[in-house]
């Protein structure tokens, strides 16, 4: 997760085998975002009312001049580029591309402490929640797609008195953001696409499979649990084709195998997103198919693993029935 949002707890804890997935791959390499719409390909550069100069246009690296006075004292922001598209709301999952240096340089130099565009590809979070600084929650809410912003971050709208030692932030840091938006995923997000024909009539739980709708299982009876994640495509997306390289969004409905009692489900809460080749490895049915699409996996039982340096221990799992629904990508 990028320095710049806070760290959260997602709603849905994605299973600890689709982790483990996207763990086992290399790092996707992201293509660039097209221009969200009203943005403008044209280089800008732009004095803000605050005195910080932005280069750069929407969705191309912004560079950032800091001037050499005390930072406001308050939050404050400013449109660069005004975008066209529909509004962010509360509680929608926004797609962002961002850099974010503290106002006063750092050992004499004026250096990004998070930069989604040197990471190759942007960040996704719910806004307007308390789930990332409130300096960002009280400025992105209600902004169109396809702006870009300049907001500079007090302490108290960012990380408050103890700041982010990680990040090199202290508490008495005020930070400076440029944020493009880029597209946003409503809770209860969906895609369009249509059912396949022919399922298999055995081996499946039984489902309502309408789609663009939240599945509900009905029925498990005379599923076994599998030894490895398996897969069956049940909708075929009509949208753009699945590209491995980016991060997709998801609706995810979890649901214990042996009961079909529902555990866990994304639908009018936050749609989760993971890089597309992580989930891949657990639901190969996916490839080559498009936006929409819709999966069951049938996935094994799970050992309880420790916590390591980089891990938190999970706990054991049983066999599991998750439900895919790929309904973005970015």
């Amino acid at each position: 997760m990028p320095i710049g949002p806070r760290h959260f707890a997602a709603v849905l804890i994605v299973p600890a085998v689709l982790l483990t997935a996207c763990s086992s791959n290399s790092k996707p390499k992201h293509s660039s975002s097209p221009p969200a719409p009203g943005s403008s390909g044209a280089a800008a550069v732009t004095t803000t009312a605050v005195g910080v100069k932005v280069s750069g246009a929407f969705g191309a690296t912004p560079t950032l001049t800091v001037p050499a006075k005390p930072a406001p004292a308050a939050l404050t922001q400013q449109i660069l580029t005004r975008g066209t598209g529909a509004p962010v709301a509360k509680d929608d999952t926004l797609v962002a591309n961002y850099v974010g240096q503290t106002w006063v340089p750092k050992d004499g130099k004026a250096k990004a402490f998070d930069s989604s565009f040197e990471r190759g590809a942007p960040a996704a979070f719910v806004i307007g929640a308390g789930k990332v600084i409130p300096g960002w929650d009280k400025t992105l809410v209600g902004k169109t797609l396809g702006s870009r912003i300049l907001v500079t971050v007090p302490p108290t709208d960012g990380y408050g008195a103890s700041g982010q030692p990680s990040a090199g932030i202290t508490g008495t840091d005020t930070l400076v953001f440029v944020i493009d938006l880029v597209a946003d995923y409503k809770p209860d997000a969906s895609a369009p696409g249509t059912v396949v024909k022919n399922l298999p009539t055995s081996g499946l739980p039984k489902i309502t499979n309408v789609p663009g709708k939240k599945p509900t299982i009905t029925s498990t009876a005379g599923v076994k649990a599998p030894t490895k994640p398996t897969s069956t495509l049940v909708v075929n997306g009509s949208g753009a084709k699945i590209d491995t390289a980016k991060t997709l969004v998801l609706q995810l409905v979890e649901a214990d195998l042996a009961t079909g009692r529902h555990t866990q489900a994304t639908w009018g809460q936050a749609p989760q997103t993971a890089a597309a080749q992580g989930v891949l490895g657990i639901a190969d049915k996916l490839a080559g198919q498009n936006i929409g699409s819709r999966v069951v996996v049938l996935l094994p039982a799970t050992p309880a693993t420790p916590a390591t340096s980089t891990q938190a221990a999970r706990p054991a799992t049983p066999p599991t029935i998750l439900i895919v629904d790929v309904v973005g990508q970015f």
